[in-house]
């Protein structure tokens, strides 16, 4: 059996009353630079459902929103210094490795801060559209093997304690004594026969991802030639998660990254969903 599954996930920046940007509270789902909210759309077979399960965890977000304050998707956002620092100081580690290119461009190379006379300004960030891709085949299968099942026997012990004062075997006080703090057995465990149909069924799931590097490579390059130009910024203003060719390695298969979350590729949601399917279905059938 294969399942084919595509889940959507968007960064937004949030904006106080005041439309001031402010970072998302810590309990919120939150990109590793905490001042990009995240909504995550749970995956589906299908590309309407995924759709709908990502509006309908924007929708769990915006009820959270205190009066006046608003969720925003922008192309490039200039993060002033003390917001950026401040973000700074509640962002986890970033193993950027973990962020591959179908055009080896090294992401390591390449930084949105703002410099004015060698001092640092602010940083230009911007919001990310990410697609995950899983394509997986899974077998199942059910097997027995025997168990071994033991049952606990108890063996009692006697003995007596000589008291080399008395002419008797032993003094009865220091025996009772010394069984009050001793127990006089021993627990042995012994095989118990269990016929082939009392053995219990166990289940075992295997799963290997379709998704190698020749087809990553083949549908990243088909969603920058259909989608990128088309959503992107200006070349001068794309930050560096934002050019084509990004994607990264997940344990279900990978992530698209390019995209910019904007009005405008939120609004070709079903365009670009259909095509991922398409793209997805069409490496499944080779």
């Amino acid at each position: 059996m294969i399942k084919e599954k595509i889940g959507l996930e968007v960064e937004y920046l949030l904006f106080n009353a005041k439309d001031e940007a402010i970072i998302p509270p810590s309990t919120w789902d939150r990109d590793d630079f905490p001042l990009l909210g995240e909504i995550r759309g749970k995956e589906s077979e299908v590309w309407h459902e995924t759709i709908s399960n990502l509006h309908a965890e924007r929708m769990k977000t915006l009820d959270k929103l205190k009066k006046g304050y608003t969720m925003r998707f922008l192309n490039v956002f200039r993060v002033p210094l003390k917001l950026y620092r401040k973000a700074n100081k509640e962002a986890g580690p970033k193993i950027e490795s973990d962020i591959l290119n179908i055009n080896n461009i090294d992401i390591t190379d390449y930084s949105d801060q703002i410099v004015k006379g060698n001092k640092i300004q602010g940083i230009n960030i911007s919001c990310g559209l990410h697609i995950h891709f899983s394509c997986e085949e899974v077998k199942k299968t059910e097997y027995r093997t025997p168990v071994p099942i033991y049952e606990q026997v108890t063996l009692p012990l006697s003995f007596s304690i000589a008291n080399p004062e008395l002419d008797e075997p032993g003094d009865i006080a220091v025996q009772k004594a010394v069984r009050e703090i001793m127990r006089p057995e021993i627990d042995l465990w012994r095989k118990i026969h269990v016929d082939e149909d009392d053995i219990p069924t166990r289940k075992l799931t295997c799963r290997a991802s379709r998704l190698n590097k020749p087809a990553i490579h083949y549908i990243v390059s088909e969603l920058d030639k259909a989608f990128f130009k088309k959503f992107s910024a200006e070349e001068k203003d794309r930050t560096k998660y934002r050019q084509p060719g990004f994607f990264e390695i997940k344990p279900y298969g990978f992530e698209y990254r390019s995209l910019p979350a904007n009005s405008e590729s939120m609004a070709a949601l079903p365009e670009i969903t259909k095509k991922a399917f398409e793209l997805l279905k069409e490496i499944n059938s080779l």
